[in-house]
């Protein structure tokens, strides 16, 4: 008797009918996933907006990375849950045609003997091919979620390596000393997972040491790698890789799995109008262009993205001669703009909010002067009014600052706003230039 028989002998009656029926749950599970799931790039979309608005260039480097695995994860779940709906679907489709017509291929008079010989020999086997699209829907649903929880655990991680990394970050720990402390603490997970790797080889998998010690490393590995759901995905994938460990076609289904993942993830990246934020370099040109509007942040009136370039007071306000800009400030330019300024900080000390807020307030106005420098057509303004000012739209509170120049060197047809922040590039140490273009009619 097979080990499969034998296990299926010693379980209950209950149980194993519970698996001869567990494809009625798996369709609505798998439904509910489905919905679920297409709602998760949403969500991914707020989350990486809110690492754009509220942290700084070094940690969104690691948001950056954070935001890729999770666009992976979320296409794979989304296609992984919509395949085994279809194969499902494929199942019940073939279950019910089998009890409409039972015994398969009915012999006829339309077709030859031998044709009809040859079709039973090749598709014949239609309780084998039933069977084999059940283990295959129950094989990914398990799988699947076992899967989604290694990346799960990973990405949670992730997020938190965020968190700590921005709060250490604004309290002033050197990024580049964090990172390493980062690594130094990671760095025994690392250095057991490569001698988990080679106690599990050939030669020194049956060694005294190996039989002391790979069980304790391994089992100290998954709770710290799996800190949520850490039963469940060890036994779903332990069960899965038990089964076809000694198969050398396995580990290529393995990789075309992951290429398909990660191939669906890049795709989901490159679409996406967020990702690009993230890359420094990518950030630094994004609008320091004068002859070109691309992606265009004004339609109608109405704009839901994050803004990257300076925008200039309405049409109307405009067109009675208000002139003004309004410069965009993101944490990651607020970062340098107070690690530069010359004002020093404000101390809390005894002092009331109201008051604490309003010299934070004037603290950063006078940053803001330094940091920023304005000129409309070439021509440099150095006299100019500056206030605080949020924008609230689809992607969020947005901060920034809002300049007001005393003189205005505007002429007829196309007229160009330029801003430059102090927001230096890490290999060319150049500031950061961001244009507005708008054109101005003569007033009668």
């Amino acid at each position: 008797m097979e080990y499969t028989e034998q296990q299926q002998v010693g379980k209950p009656k209950w149980l194993r009918k519970l698996e001869r029926e567990s494809w009625q749950a798996e369709l609505i599970i798998s439904g509910l996933a489905i919905i679920g799931s297409l709602q998760l790039p949403t969500l991914l979309d707020q989350a990486e907006t809110y690492c754009l608005l509220n942290y700084d260039r070094d940690t969104l480097f690691i948001c950056y990375i954070a935001a890729v695995y999770w666009r992976i994860l979320i296409a794979g779940l989304i296609v992984l849950f919509i395949f085994h709906f279809i194969v499902r679907a494929l199942w019940i489709g073939l279950v019910g045609l089998n009890s409409v017509y039972p015994g398969g291929f009915k012999p006829n008079e339309r077709f030859s003997p031998h044709f009809q010989k040859k079709l039973r020999e090749e598709f014949g086997e239609v309780d084998g091919f039933i069977q084999s699209l059940d283990r295959l829907g129950s094989g990914l649903f398990g799988i699947g979620f076992g899967i989604a929880g290694v990346f799960l655990n990973f990405g949670m991680l992730g997020v938190l390596l965020v968190f700590v990394h921005g709060t250490l970050v604004d309290r002033g720990v050197d990024p580049d000393r964090l990172l390493f402390y980062i690594g130094l603490l990671l760095s025994p997970l690392l250095l057991l997972s490569l001698v988990s790797m080679v106690l599990h080889s050939e030669r020194f998998r049956d060694t005294p040491f190996a039989r002391r010690y790979l069980w304790p490393i391994n089992l100290w590995q998954s709770r710290f790698t799996y800190p949520f759901a850490r039963r469940y995905i060890t036994t779903s994938l332990n069960i899965v890789t038990s089964y076809y460990a000694d198969s050398k076609a396995f580990i290529w289904y393995f990789l075309l799995g992951m290429l398909a993942m990660i191939g669906l993830g890049m795709t989901s990246t490159v679409s996406s109008n967020n990702v690009r934020f993230f890359v420094d370099n990518v950030y630094h040109r994004m609008a320091n262009d004068s002859l070109t509007l691309t992606d265009s942040e004004e339609e109608d009136g109405v704009y839901e993205g994050l803004y990257y370039r300076p925008q200039l007071a309405s049409a109307e306000a405009l067109a009675r001669g208000e002139f003004s800009v309004w410069v965009p400030l993101p944490e990651r330019e607020l970062h340098e703009l107070y690690a530069q300024c010359s004002v020093a900080g404000v101390e809390r000390g005894e002092l009331e909010r109201s008051v604490y807020n309003h010299l934070r307030w004037q603290r950063t106005l006078s940053c803001a002067r330094e940091y920023l420098s304005l000129s409309i057509n070439g021509q440099r303004i150095e006299e100019y009014d500056v206030i605080m000012e949020n924008r609230t739209n689809a992607a969020g509170r947005q901060f920034g600052v809002r300049l007001y120049p005393k003189r205005v060197p505007l002429h007829q047809g196309i007229n160009v706003v330029g801003v430059v922040s102090n927001y230096l590039h890490d290999e060319t140490q150049q500031p950061r230039e961001a244009y507005a273009v708008f054109y101005q009619q003569n007033r009668r």
